[in-house]
């Protein structure tokens, strides 16, 4: 359980934004997660409360609340930010204007995993047995992020690792893979071998 509320939201959308984060990225902080895997809910109750009231509260039910002085530091990223908001504010892009454009972000974002589900339903069979993805040559007809989120989930499962291979080496990847002139090569964990017009995914010893 993670205490985060509503501004930190906006706080990480700019964060992300300026580290050039995709839609997947802007849209998906503050959602629950549950990793399959570990079977570890992350759950974010406040996260729809605005700080000056989760403030409000403390000093009247808790009796105390404590500043932290960095917050006012502009030496800090968040801060800068912070103040960015404020900012924006003042020239028209309130709360409301921005949780309107984080919500239609999540709706297309929704959208994209829809068809990433459907995909993976569709076009890969996964062998439990052997721990062994085969991805049939449909996979990889899809639109870019749709093939691109797809793999990322295929691979995330297969090696068992938390995070995925980085985007780059995912993209090169799926370039190879629609090339004529690869066999086999490893990645994030995972052996990637082509069969015909099949797409064998196991894990790398």
């Amino acid at each position: 359980m993670i205490g985060h509320h509503i501004d930190d939201l906006y706080e990480n959308f700019f964060i992300r934004l300026l580290r050039g984060s995709g839609l997947k990225g802007l849209s998906s902080f503050g959602e629950t997660i549950k990793e399959e895997e570990s079977n570890i809910v992350i759950l974010r109750p406040l996260i729809k409360f605005e700080k000056k009231h989760l403030i409000y509260i403390s000093k009247n039910v808790f009796k105390f609340f404590i500043e932290d002085p960095s917050n006012q530091n502009l030496n800090f990223q968040r801060s800068r930010i912070r103040k960015l908001i404020f900012d924006l504010n003042k020239e028209g892009l309130d709360k409301k204007k921005l949780d309107l454009t984080i919500r239609n972000l999540k709706s297309s974002n929704n959208s994209i995993n829809f068809y990433v589900t459907k995909n993976i339903q569709d076009n890969a069979k996964f062998i439990k047995q052997e721990n062994t993805y085969i991805l049939n040559k449909f996979f990889f007809n899809q639109s870019q992020e749709v093939i691109f989120r797809s793999f990322s989930t295929v691979l995330k499962k297969i090696s068992s690792r938390y995070y995925p291979p980085r985007g780059k080496s995912i993209t090169d990847s799926i370039l190879k893979i629609n090339s004529t002139k690869y066999k086999k090569f490893t990645l994030g964990g995972c052996y990637v071998e082509k069969i015909n017009e099949t797409i064998l995914i196991t894990k790398e010893n």
